[in-house]
C-alpha cells in the first residue's frame, strides 16, 4: 500500500528564522486528542525497515505514534514496536533530518541510518543527509564542549557574571522584570536579492512570549506577510493569513530555549540551581579583548565574552543549525549600547556561523521597553487552533 500523502511544511518556517533553535532534539510529540494522524513510510513495515528489507504492512495491523500510523507485515513486529517505538519510529519527532525543526519532512521520504528511520522535507534534502549524515545529526549534549568546574573558575565565572548583572541594571532590575518589548530590523537573503524583515517580540514574565513578524511575500514581493509565534500556559501556536495551528511539545520547548539564549535571559537564569558560570581565559572578541566566561543553564553551554572593564557582555557563542542544517558555531556580537529606564541592552547584533556573516541572525533593534503594561489578551490562543 503506497500513498503519496506528504505532510505539509511547517506554516512559520519563514517567521522563526530569527529565533528558532534548529536543534535536533531528542523530544518525541505526544498524541493530541485533535491530532491528525498521516499513513507513513509508503506503507512499509517500519520493524523490518530498519532492518534494509522493504516489506508492506498490513493495513489491518497498525498502531499510532505521535503523528503517524505505521503498517506492520504481522502482529508480532506491531508488537516488537510497541515494547521500544523510540527505536522503530520516525526520528527527530518528523522534523526534516536535514535542516531540523521547524521543517517538517515527507513521511514517504525516508531513509534508514544506524537502523533509526529519518524522512525528508525534499529531496535535495534526502541527497545532502545521505551524503554526509553525521554532519546533521550532531546531538546538542555530544557538541557540548567540557567546563573544568574547579574552584578557581568558578570564582572567576561568578565574579565577571556579578559584574555583568551591575553593568546591565543590577539584580533588582533583572530579576523584577514584568515585561520585555522589542522591535527589531533584519535582512533575508533570497534569491531575488535581500528583503527587510521587521519583528516585534513581546516577554511577558514569566513564561508568556509573543513574536511577531512581517516580510514580503515569497511569490508576489509587492505584498506583505505577516505571522506570530505564541508560547503561552504551555502551548505554542502560530498565527497566519492562512489559520491557526499548535505545535507540539518538543517544538514549544525549542523555541523556550532560543528565547533562553539571550544575555538577558542568561543572566535572569543566574540563580536558578542548575546555572554554573566558570571562567576560560581571555579572548579577542570584534576589535576588543574580553574574559570568556562558560555559562551552563540545564544541560545547555553558552560562552559569554565580557569586557572586564565595563562589565557588558560583548560576545555570545553556542552551537546550533545553520542555514544550510549542519552545526557549527554561532557568535552574536553585541554594540550600540543604551539605558533604557536603567537596563543598558545593545541596539546592535552581527551574527556568525563557522566564521561567516549570517545575516538572519543580525539585527538592528529600532525600540526597547520594559514594564510597561501589556494586554494579556495578545497571548490567548485563537479558538480555530489545530494540533500539528
Amino acid at each position: 500500500m503506497k500513498t503519496q500523502t506528504q505532510r505539509p511544511v511547517n506554516l512559520v518556517a519563514a517567521l522563526i528564522c530569527l529565533v528558532i533553535f534548529l536543534s535536533s532534539g531528542g523530544f518525541t510529540p505526544a498524541q493530541t486528542p485533535d491530532q491528525e494522524t498521516t499513513p507513513a513510510l509508503e506503507g512499509l513495515d517500519p520493524v523490518l525497515l530498519v532492518q534494509g528489507k522493504e516489506i508492506q504492512g498490513n493495513v489491518k495491523i497498525s498502531a499510532i505514534r505521535g503523528a503517524f500510523q505505521y503498517y506492520f507485515a504481522n502482529a508480532e513486529n506491531k508488537a516488537e514496536f510497541e515494547k521500544d517505538p523510540a527505536r522503530y519510529e520516525i526520528q527527530l519527532h518528523g522534523a526534516c533530518a536535514r535542516m531540523g525543526a521547524p521543517v517538517n519532512g515527507n513521511p514517504d521520504l525516508y531513509s534508514v541510518y544506524k537502523s533509526r528511520i529519518y524522512i525528508f522535507g525534499s529531496g535535495e534534502c534526502k541527497k545532502r543527509f545521505d551524503a554526509t549524515p553525521a554532519k546533521y545529526l550532531e546531538s546538542e549534549s555530544d557538541a557540548q564542549p567540557k567546563i573544568e568546574l574547579t574552584p578557581e573558575a568558578l570564582k572567576k565565572g561568578q565574579a565577571l557574571i556579578d559584574k555583568a548583572v551591575v553593568a546591565m541594571g543590577g539584580s533588582a532590575l533583572i530579576d523584577g522584570l514584568v515585561s520585555y518589548e522589542e522591535k527589531s530590523t533584519a535582512v533575508q537573503t533570497r534569491q531575488t536579492g535581500n528583503v527587510e524583515v521587521k519583528s516585534d517580540l513581546t516577554i511577558l514574565f514569566p513564561g508568556r512570549i509573543r513574536f511577531d513578524q512581517v516580510m514580503p511575500d515569497f511569490m508576489n514581493p509587492a505584498t506583505t506577510r505577516k505571522a506570530a509565534l505564541i508560547i503561552a500556559d504551555g502551548v505554542a501556536f502560530a498565527v497566519t493569513p492562512n489559520g491557526t495551528r499548535q505545535f507540539d511539545d518538543a517544538f514549544r520547548i525549542d523555541q523556550e530555549r532560543e528565547i533562553q539564549r539571550r544575555p538577558l535571559a542568561i543572566l535572569r537564569a543566574r540563580t536558578s540551581a542548575n546555572f554554573n558560570a566558570a571562567g576560560i581565559g581571555s579572548a579577542g572578541t570584534g576589535d576588543s579583548m574580553v574574559e570568556q566566561v562558560a555559562v551552563q543553564i540545564a544541560g545547555s553551554i553558552y560562552t559569554l565574552g565580557i569586557d572586564a572593564t565595563t562589565g557588558r557582555i560583548l560576545s555570545l557563542s553556542y552551537r546550533r543549525r545553520g542555514r544550510g542544517g549542519d552545526f557549527g558555531q554561532i557568535t552574536k556580537l553585541f554594540s550600540d549600547f543604551r539605558t533604557i529606564k536603567g537596563l543598558t541592552l545593545p541596539f546592535k547584533v552581527q551574527a556568525t556561523f563557522n566564521g561567516e556573516t549570517w545575516e538572519e541572525q543580525s539585527a538592528t533593534i529600532q525600540e526597547i521597553d520594559i514594564n510597561s503594561k501589556v494586554d494579556p489578551a495578545i497571548f490567548e490562543k485563537p479558538s480555530n487552533a489545530k494540533a500539528q
